[in-house]
């Protein structure tokens, strides 16, 4: 373009301001009704509740809907027998545009100059989202003949799904002498799941769905439709007996025992089947052939039916665990309280020397306001109770077994006259594979002033994790590349603080507050890396999650890029060494804030009740990134020095797409600025050589977008007012109440994104409003 020809078009572009978020999302209006009866006698009552629910989606073009009835009878045939029966059953209907991109990132990098329509009515094709090769000379744009537009995406596309569950529970309980009981329980759930999902022939779905084409987009420029159609169903069951022991023995001993069994199991299957050339006027489908102007080998042949062979397939899932349990808990003079527990657990994920977990628990509890001298403290401490715990508890990791696995492929292996099925052994057998083993120690607090008006609730806790498998590289002479061992440790301690209380109490106003901070904080204690990067967010000797990159010092004034601080014990000698990461390489702390807490507070007057409640977060970590759809890796120009980008905020072509304002506020030459953004670097461009003068690797420049966040939650707000009047009873209503409620009001943080609890381009949670009316008859 001439520079008169690029300031019109600049000019025509700036005519349109498309406001994606707007268009693409909407505040919905979603509604719940509930109906519940109950009655019966002191021998026999029943329970039946209905409800609906309309959700419309935040989304345009997404909604569900969903039935539920619930029913429960209780049974007394006489005193020692108790039979409990209750059955669920709901059945949710949800639809929504089958979208390849996710809507939320298209709203936060589409060009606001794009548009949805065209004068004529018809969909306006992007000119920048996925035509970054085409705007640098690519020969071709890969894209349909009408271009991507997200809108015909939502209208062309659809995921329909039904869901139905049902369950069936059945509790039985047995006095068999006064001091000893069987209590029984039985369950069996099942669960369906149909979905449909349909791509528009036109769509930009579609068009990257096109097995027949070929890898070059020259080849063929038609479209065809398709339908992916999944149906599931899962069935469970759970069946538990025990015995219940208790007595009191000269008033001062008081002994409860429980010894039991329980299995349960689950059983899933699911078929899939995809017809391409999908008519969704008949429903009908024309699966497509090759082109005529391809071809027709052998070679494509077999492709075609590897093709068609891979439209169809089923899933089967199956699962077993047996456990038996025993607890025991010992009273002496209401003061005094031990409680011993102990339970084994199998599973069929293990072999049969590994498939049970013994585990066991130990607890001690002292009530020392029970105590006679405590009696005097009586007015000041009301309550104090101090409780000491020691345990252990299993874990099954699911992606692994102690088997040698042969995992199907979808493909066969096809001679004249038979097919052979092919599959892979992608992990190496482990018979001593077992359940992770955490173990947990405890003590805690428990204290109360002033008649329980103000409480104090403390704990100590330290858990570790022994036996965590790990992936572990071997030697290649056995045939695979990584085996799986028990061999990680992990360590956790912390400690947590409630306290609550009772601020105003009189006739009609009623006050209360509650609030609780926890800190947490984990170290690898034992760990084999697959890779022995220190650059993982696991490394021994450190936090889960931990972030080890560089220490920004600034932006050089004269480079106009990030500067890192180097490693204290390194020294800088050659050219290698200052192009080598880990010299620059700091701990900087953990994405997992290590404080947290929430809190409460009720306020009543009269008939009128409001209460608040939210969360906090302090020192977390969060890698402010968000990467752009596209970069200068998707141009795969050739060049004999391509030009190091330190990170997506230097690099020319991300700013094809749409950038942040404050984008303009960076270093240029004209303008060496080091309290902005950094430099905007071609990679194709002009050579800078940066590498000779500046580390320029991922692992340490990502630490520009580094952030330490925290944040203060006004999470729910909820506003209830319960009617006493006369005329009440004279229509016969028991009880009338309205409630006003808000969630996700407010959110207070440093953090420079959207929403400090779902970083990234994400949809953040919405804000929510509600209103409702209960009548009791």
């Amino acid at each position: 373009m001439t520079l008169e020809q690029q300031n019109a078009e600049i000019a025509r572009l700036g005519e349109q301001t498309t406001d994606w978020f707007d268009e693409l999302f909407q505040n919905s209006v979603s509604n719940s009704h509930y109906l519940s009866l109950s009655g019966g006698s002191e021998k026999n009552s029943y329970y039946v509740s209905l409800g609906y629910a309309k959700n419309n989606g935040l989304v345009k073009k997404t909604d569900y809907e969903r039935y539920n009835v619930s029913a429960k009878l209780d049974m007394k045939p006489n005193k020692r027998v108790k039979l409990g029966i209750s059955a669920d059953m709901a059945i949710q209907e949800s639809t929504s545009p089958s979208l390849n991109v996710d809507p939320f990132k298209y709203a936060y990098f589409a060009n606001p100059y794009e548009r949805i329509y065209n004068e004529d009515g018809s969909y306006a094709a992007d000119n920048t989202y996925y035509s970054i090769t085409h705007a640098n000379g690519a020969y071709d744009k890969l894209l349909p003949d009408g271009g991507y537009n997200i809108f015909r995406e939502i209208n062309e596309t659809s995921n329909e799904t039904k869901n139905m569950s049902a369950s069936l529970i059945a509790n039985l309980s047995v006095n068999i002498l006064d001091n000893l009981s069987f209590e029984g329980l039985a369950s069996y759930g099942y669960v369906t799941n149909a979905s449909d999902n349909i791509n528009g022939k036109n769509t930009y779905a579609a068009w990257q769905d096109r097995p027949f084409e070929g890898s070059a987009s020259s080849i063929s420029k038609r479209t065809y439709g398709s339908i992916t159609q999944t149906n599931a169903y899962n069935t469970n069951y759970n069946l538990r007996g025990q015995l219940h022991y208790f007595n009191t023995f000269g008033r001062d001993h008081y002994i409860s025992a429980l010894l039991g069994s329980e299995i349960r199991g689950q059983y899933s299957k699911s078929i899939y089947e995809k017809r391409y050339g999908y008519d969704p006027i008949s429903g009908n489908s024309s699966i497509p052939i090759y082109p005529e102007s391809m071809d027709i080998g052998y070679n494509n042949l077999i492709s075609y039916a590897a093709i068609v062979d891979q439209l169809s397939g089923q899933s089967i899932v199956e699962d077993a665990f047996a456990s038996f349990y025993l607890s025991l808990d010992y009273v002496f003079k209401q003061r005094y309280i031990l409680s011993l527990t102990g339970r084994t657990d199998g599973s069929n994920n293990f072999g049969s020397n590994e498939q049970f977990n013994p585990t066991g628990s130990v607890g001690l509890s002292w009530n020392v306001d029970q105590e006679e001298f405590m009696k005097p403290l009586k007015p000041i401490i009301s309550t104090l109770s101090l409780r000491a715990a020691f345990g252990y508890t299993g874990n099954i990791n699911k992606s692994v077994y102690p088997q040698l696995v042969m995992d199907y492929e979808n493909s066969f292996r096809k001679a004249d006259n038979d097919y052979y099925r092919m599959g892979t052994l992608r992990n190496a057998p482990n018979a001593k594979l077992r359940w992770e083993k955490t173990r947990d120690m405890k003590i805690s607090m428990d204290i109360g002033f002033l008649n329980d008006r103000l409480r104090l609730q403390g704990e100590l806790y330290d858990r570790r994790t022994r036996d965590a498998v790990t992936s572990v590289p071997v030697v290649y002479t056995t045939g695979f590349s990584y085996q799986s061992y028990n061999t990680s440790e992990l360590l956790n301690q912390g400690a947590e603080v409630t306290i609550s209380a009772n601020v105003l109490k009189t006739k009609d106003w009623n006050l209360s507050l509650t609030a609780n901070i926890a800190y947490n904080r984990n170290k690898l204690l034992k760990y084999s890396s697959p890779n022995g990067s220190i650059f993982n967010s696991n490394y021994v000797g450190y936090p889960l999650s931990s972030i080890v990159s560089g220490k920004v010092i600034g932006i050089d004034e004269k480079l106009g890029i990030y500067a890192y601080a180097t490693r204290p014990d390194v020294t800088m000698s050659t050219e290698a060494d200052r192009g080598e990461a880990k010299n620059y390489a700091f701990y900087l702390g953990t994405s997992n804030a290590p404080t947290n807490g929430g809190y409460s507070i009720s306020l009543s007057y009269k008939k009128i009740n409001l209460s608040l409640g939210g969360s906090y977060s302090l020192g977390g970590k969060i890698l402010n990134n968000i990467t752009c759809p596209v970069s200068y890796t998707m141009l795969n120009e050739s060049s004999a020095a391509v030009e190091s980008i330190p990170t997506q905020e230097n690099d020319l072509y991300t700013n094809f797409l749409n950038v942040t304002k404050d984008r303009v506020n960076r270093w240029t030459k004209d303008n060496p600025i080091t309290n902005g953004y950094p430099r905007i670097i071609d990679a194709y461009g002009e050579y800078l050589g940066l590498d000779n003068y500046m580390i320029t690797s991922s692992q340490i420049t990502r630490a520009s977008m580094l952030e330490k966040v925290s944040y203060f939650k006004l999470g729910s707000l909820l506003l209830g007012y319960n009617f006493e009047n006369e005329w009440l009873k004279r229509a016969h209503i028991s009880s009338l109440a309205l409630s006003f409620s808000v969630s996700n009001l407010f959110i207070i943080t440093n953090y420079s994104g959207i929403d400090p609890e779902t970083p990234g381009a994400v949809y953040p949670t919405p804000r929510t409003f509600s209103m409702g009316v209960s009548i009791g008859f």
